[in-house]
């Protein structure tokens, strides 16, 4: 997914995460997230405390065998 930098004040920038995403590990706002940077190839990872396990879509159970 690809998401818009915005700016937050004077001298900060900020990504929005999607609604979905949000519910789907039930984050709240308030909530603490741990940021890992690796600034030699331009990537950030985000570890949110306390998010729950994602859960599959509902079309997609497994079928148990008898």
């Amino acid at each position: 997914m690809r998401q818009k930098i915005i700016r937050v004040g004077r001298s900060s920038l900020a990504v929005i995460i999607p609604a979905n995403f949000v519910h789907s590990l039930g984050i709240r706002s308030g909530d603490s997230v741990l940021v890992k940077t690796m600034i030699d190839k331009g990537v950030i990872n985000l570890h949110f405390s306390g998010a729950v396990q994602l859960r599959l879509p509902s079309g997609n159970k497994p079928k148990l065998k008898k």
